[in-house]
């Protein structure tokens, strides 16, 4: 075939672009996937926002410069319609601004189709990853994605005699919490802890539900003595959150136990050690609270 014909240029843009494809669902770096997405989201002119005379600034589709309006907030986008004229379309080869933008010719859908079905399996494979690495109740990573990353964490504090400590975070008496308002009230109880700890730790900090009303913080390059900056910050935050849901109804608060690794202990003997040392800088106990998401009254 000759090469400058258009069908061997299209074919070979299309074979180039999943041979690309393969190469970066082996990575699995955003940045990679930042890279692909673009080279390949050219080439669309239309916009729906101007097809439709929309003005839906709260549109996720609404001046992106992708241009692809079924991919961003239609029915092609696993199914999350966000758009008011998606809403209307059982799929969004339906509107005309689908057909207008990729029926041009057997070779544009064709491409469009691969373009959709790397964009679907992207997000599949996001959604894999998160539920494999994370704690779907809290947010805060799990104990997989924990196994998987300490051990890089303890090699690298060996190999350049770094520091590393671990932080335990107990939601005291939350079995009674549990017993006395029910386990869905205590579940609320969990996201609000992980929300707090969420906000007070640093960046290169890790939070992890470790158990079921265990926290733990993973901290590269801090001891403990350093770590109080963090319990100070968890106990202010815990305050100020205190002082707009106060109540009588029950008591919440942290126990904060922190150990540091040393050359010589296993990863085991750290966090029992943190287990068994005594709380600290838990200077904000048994504040009585009512959680704002469920009502705490509960019968005698």
């Amino acid at each position: 075939m000759d090469k400058k014909d258009p069908i061997y240029i299209a074919l070979k843009k299309i074979t180039d672009d999943i041979r690309f494809f393969i190469e970066l669902s082996m990575q699995e770096t955003d940045t990679k996937w930042e890279e692909w997405w673009s080279l390949v989201v050219k080439d669309i002119e239309i916009r729906c926002w101007e097809k439709k005379n929309c003005i839906k600034r709260d549109c996720p589709a609404y001046m992106n410069t992708c241009g692809r309006c079924w991919l961003i907030a239609g029915t092609l986008c696993s199914g999350e319609v966000q758009g008011e004229f998606a809403l209307q379309y059982k799929s969004c080869t339906d509107c005309n601004v689908y057909q207008e933008a990729v029926n041009k010719d057997s070779v544009t859908q064709i491409y469009e189709n691969l373009i959709t079905l790397v964009h679907s399996l992207r997000l599949t494979q996001k959604r894999l990853k998160t539920m494999s690495t994370r704690d779907l109740l809290t947010g805060a990573y799990n104990r997989n994605y924990f196994n998987e990353v300490i051990k890089s964490e303890i090699e690298r504090t060996k190999r350049y005699n770094k520091k590393l400590s671990i932080i335990m975070a107990d939601i005291d008496n939350f079995k009674q919490i549990n017993d006395k308002y029910g386990h869905l009230h205590g579940d609320g109880v969990l996201k609000e802890c992980a929300l707090l700890l969420n906000k007070s730790i640093r960046a290169s900090d890790l939070l992890i539900r470790f158990g079921g009303d265990e926290f733990l913080i993973i901290m590269p390059e801090t001891d403990c003595a350093e770590g109080n900056a963090l319990i100070s910050r968890i106990n202010t935050n815990i305050s100020e959150w205190n002082e707009e849901y106060a109540s009588s109804d029950y008591s919440l608060s942290f126990s904060l136990r922190c150990a540091a690794f040393k050359n010589g202990k296993d990863l085991i003997e750290v966090i029992k050690e943190a287990e068994n040392n005594d709380p600290v800088g838990n200077d904000q106990k048994n504040h009585q609270i009512k959680l704002p998401f469920l009502n705490c009254s509960h019968k005698s």
